[in-house]
């Protein structure tokens, strides 16, 4: 019987690595294109009229609705800085959403980690799989509290009580183990 709860942890942490290689790939996208959008978004220079330099060339394009009146949007400490340019506020938010999807492919990266070495071990109770556990609810709850402060919190609470859940059952893998 403990063997078949043992190989279902380890299919449930084969099945969430591929989910998380998913993601993995998915933030990887969205960092190209956030580099790639932010590259481009600096190189558009603007007076705020229809003509705008590309690569130090003048094309004027039609149909641009309220440059001037661009709200807003994106990080709140780029939307306190003083920029004028909306390209140049758009393309710094398009750098700074890189930095963060690379925060969370780091953070993927570590759970993935996590999941293949329970998948790899003979037991779920082990120090590697303690450690890494560590790691990862520390990264995920710094890059969640960028987001908020008390979704942070309930998050760190989580992994702190899985990490006290996978100390205590390592210790029972040594008492047994040490009974055998």
């Amino acid at each position: 019987m403990g063997n078949k709860k043992i190989e279902n942890i380890k299919k449930a942490s084969h099945i969430t690595a591929n989910i998380l290689n998913v993601i993995k790939v998915i933030l990887i996208v969205g960092i190209v294109l956030c580099v790639v959008g932010g590259i481009s978004a600096a190189c558009i220079q603007t007076d705020g009229g229809t003509t705008i330099s590309i690569f130090g060339k003048d094309v004027t394009v039609h149909g641009v609705v309220g440059l001037d009146d661009m709200g807003k949007g994106g990080f709140d400490f780029v939307d306190d800085l003083p920029i004028n340019n909306p390209f140049l506020r758009a393309a710094i938010n398009c750098f700074a959403g890189a930095v963060v999807c690379g925060f969370a492919l780091a953070s993927v990266m570590i759970l993935k980690n996590v999941f293949t070495t329970i998948e790899n071990s003979e037991t779920p109770f082990n120090e590697n799989v303690l450690n890494k556990v560590k790691i990862a609810g520390i990264l995920v709850t710094i890059l969640t509290l960028a987001k908020s402060l008390g979704i942070a919190v309930m998050v760190g609470l989580s992994f702190w009580c899985v990490y006290c859940i996978l100390d205590y059952g390592m210790e029972l893998q040594k008492n047994e183990d040490e009974t055998l």
